[in-house]
């Protein structure tokens, strides 16, 4: 039992770094968008696809932090930054492409229809801002998580409190 409590603790605070800052930022993307197409009502819905895709976001970000390829470039700071958030970019590019595509799934007979009307129905202005705000959080939870690997977690929190060594 105790394995397993230490197993729980572990993922816990691997994960909870990247799905704080991913429900904050969805949360964020949200609102934008329902401002920004003129809805301000309060939807459960809306919430509810926002906090699923920021736990899917921090989720595969832990799967790809044990892949070998994002320990690529571990020694060259700045580009091990841009390396992993392109990393990370495509995984959760994936994750909306297959989120999508399942909704488009439930109206359409085929694979090939479902991606046809998924990629004519689609606003490609909100889908650019979307993107670009995902990519702005994955840049900073890269050089967040970059600087706290090169500082030790402890003289992180440490700076990040206090603002000395």
């Amino acid at each position: 039992m105790k394995k397993v409590w230490e197993v729980i603790v572990k993922e816990l605070r691997e994960g909870l770094p990247s799905a704080l800052l991913f429900l904050f930022l969805f949360h964020m993307i949200s609102a934008t968008k329902a401002v920004s197409l003129g809805d301000y009502s309060i939807d459960v819905l809306r919430a509810t696809t926002a906090t699923i895709s920021a736990l899917l976001v921090a989720k595969s970000i832990l799967v790809v932090e044990v892949l070998p390829v994002s320990k690529l470039f571990s020694n060259r700071g700045l580009i091990n930054i841009l390396w992993k958030t392109a990393l990370f970019g495509i995984v959760v590019f994936v994750f909306r492409f297959v989120e999508e595509l399942i909704h488009s799934l439930r109206e359409y007979d085929s694979f090939g229809t479902a991606v046809m009307a998924m990629t004519q129905g689609i606003s490609w202005p909100v889908f650019w801002i979307e993107t670009f705000w995902i990519i702005g959080g994955l840049l900073l939870y890269a050089l967040i998580m970059e600087l706290t690997n090169a500082l030790g977690p402890d003289k992180a929190m440490k700076l990040l409190l206090s603002g000395s060594e």
